[in-house]
């Protein structure tokens, strides 16, 4: 590991690649954004521009699909959404190289996370906080992206807890781009799979069970190659978890007599807007206690074939499936400095 100096002046809540690599995104409780480029030749992060973007911490950062632009999507503890774009004809460290696209104020709540769906879904967001709802939004207009829609808005939690911890939600979306759209949230202790249906409305598809704590942080694989899907889960009770993700499709076909009740009606409707669509089994396939304490981060690799993980052991750990198909860890980074 190579450390840099990011310059904030609190707590760095949260840190986002741009898809190339080439970029970092940083934000932090001293309510401003730093971006920093990677110089080619002497391989340092180098500021390219530092601005206020909150009136309070900023806890969640997310790039955009580079085919939509240069578009960084912000979270806050203000109740705020935020999306801002790069002039790149700007100076850097001017301050004014990232303009406001527009704010998202629906929230009730702090705001803890915020992603961009895959390009293939078009230019949409999902963002969860501490009033427990799952808000989706959509630039109807890509050419213009200062008008944006909240077009669902579920909730997740019932009860929203009276904490407000940011490492108690967050949510990824399925990546696979021959799927019906699909996006996991996890809320405190809970992990759900969200599906759209052929009226375009969002459902609970399935459950990832078997956590004993707060799911800090999932991430969703890539799928290349593979007929199934797979699913990390860091959690508080310091394990890394695989899930595997496999597609059936369920006969919908329903008899029913004249006299049944208007609720089985309902009932048919709600079966009839899911049929043709896979109901999704969900198994889990691996997990390990190797950190030994609270897991608070994973991701996967760009073709999904490697799971880095990080946790209170000041390590990141690699696994990767053998040839039985089992995860396994196959190297161990330190972040402690040799002397």
């Amino acid at each position: 590991m190579k450390p840099f100096v990011t310059g904030h002046e609190d707590l760095v809540h949260d840190a986002a690649y741009d898809f190339y690599g080439r970029h970092v995104a940083t934000c932090s409780s001293d309510q401003h954004i730093k971006v920093f480029r990677l110089d080619r030749e002497t391989n340092e992060w180098q500021l390219s521009d530092s601005w206020k973007a909150h009136d309070s911490s900023v806890v969640g950062l997310n790039w955009a699909s580079p085919e939509y632009g240069r578009i960084i999507a912000s979270a806050s503890y203000d109740k705020l959404i935020r999306l801002w774009e790069e002039e790149p004809d700007t100076p850097e460290c001017s301050g004014r190289r990232w303009t406001k696209l527009c704010t998202l104020n629906d929230a009730t709540g702090p705001l803890f996370s915020v992603k961009f769906a895959p390009g293939h879904l078009g230019l949409k967001l999902g963002a969860i906080g501490n009033d427990g709802m799952l808000r989706i939004y959509e630039a109807l207009e890509p050419s213009d992206l200062r008008s944006w829609s909240l077009t669902t808005e579920i909730p997740v939690l019932r009860t929203p807890p009276a904490s407000h911890l940011q490492s108690d939600f967050c949510l990824t979306w399925c990546p696979s781009r021959f799927l019906p759209e699909k996006l996991l949230v996890c809320a405190l202790d809970q992990a759900l799979i969200y599906q759209k249906d052929k009226n375009g409305k969002m459902y609970v598809a399935a459950k990832l069970e078997g956590h004993g704590g707060l799911i800090r942080c999932v991430s969703w694989a890539p799928s290349i190659g593979r007929w199934y899907q797979l699913i990390a889960t860091g959690c508080k009770d310091g394990k890394v978890r695989i899930f595997k993700v496999t597609e059936t499709l369920k006969n919908n076909d329903h008899d029913r007599d004249d006299n049944e009740s208007m609720s089985v009606d309902q009932e048919d409707d709600e079966a009839d807007s899911k049929a043709g669509i896979p109901e999704l089994k969900v198994e889990l396939i691996s997990e390990s206690g190797d950190h030994r304490g609270e897991v608070w981060s994973v991701s996967w690799n760009l073709t999904g074939t490697i799971l880095s993980s990080a946790g209170d052991d000041g390590k990141v750990r690699l696994w990767k499936a053998s040839y039985s198909n089992e995860f396994k860890c196959m190297s161990v980074i330190s972040a402690q400095q040799r002397s």
